[in-house]
C-alpha cells in the first residue's frame, strides 16, 4: 500500500488537475458564449473558489467517513468483529485522515498567490489552445476548394451566411460600441 504522503500527494495533484479543468472550461465559456475579455482577478477568483469547494468536498468526505467508522465499530461486540471489520475499520481511518490532509493542502494552495497565479497561467494556457484548435478545425471545414463543381452554386450561399451572420454581428458590435461610448 502507498504511504499516507503519497497518497495525500496524488491527491493534491488529481485537485489541482480538476481545478485547472474547471477553470480552463470557465475561461473558454467566459470567452466563447458570453464574450468576456480575460480579467486576472476574475479567474483568480475562479481559482481559489474552485479549490476551497474542492477542500470543502474533501472535509465533508472526512465527516462522512468518520461516521461510517463509527457505526462499523459499534455494529458488534469487540468479540464479534471479524478480521475484515478490523481491516475496514482502519481503512476509513486513513480515508479519513487523507481527506482531512487533502483538504488542509487545498486550502493551503487557494491561500497561496503565487501558487494560485500558477494554476491560472496554465488554465488560461490550456484553454487558448483548446480554443485555437477547434478554430483550426472549424476552419479546416470550411476551406472551399474553387474546382469543386458545385463551387459557382455554393458561393451564394456562402456570402449569404457571412453577410447575415459574420457581418451582422460585426455591426452589431460596433453599434454596440458607439452606444457605450467606446
Amino acid at each position: 500500500m502507498a504511504s499516507f504522503e503519497r497518497i495525500v500527494d496524488e491527491g493534491v495533484l488529481i485537485g489541482l488537475s480538476a481545478a485547472r479543468m474547471a477553470v480552463k472550461n470557465h475561461i473558454i465559456v467566459g470567452a466563447l458564449r458570453e464574450h468576456r475579455d480575460f480579467a486576472d482577478a476574475d479567474y483568480t477568483a475562479a481559482v481559489r473558489s474552485e479549490l476551497v469547494r474542492l477542500a470543502t468536498q474533501n472535509e465533508e468526505d472526512a465527516e462522512r467517513v468518520g461516521r461510517q467508522r463509527k457505526v462499523l465499530s459499534r455494529q458488534r461486540s469487540a468479540f464479534e468483529i471479524t478480521d475484515d471489520d478490523r481491516l475496514h475499520v482502519r481503512q476509513l481511518a486513513l480515508r479519513r485522515s487523507v481527506h482531512l490532509k487533502l483538504a488542509g493542502a487545498l486550502r493551503a494552495v487557494a491561500a497561496d498567490d503565487e501558487q494560485v497565479a500558477d494554476l491560472l497561467k496554465r488554465a488560461r494556457t490550456d484553454a487558448s489552445e483548446e480554443i485555437g484548435a477547434a478554430l483550426a478545425a472549424r476552419l479546416v471545414e470550411q476551406v472551399v476548394d474553387r474546382r469543386e463543381p458545385d463551387y459557382a452554386q455554393r458561393r451564394a450561399e456562402r456570402v449569404r451566411v457571412l453577410v447575415n451572420t459574420d457581418l451582422a454581428a460585426l455591426m452589431s458590435n460596433r453599434r454596440a460600441g458607439l452606444d457605450s461610448g467606446r
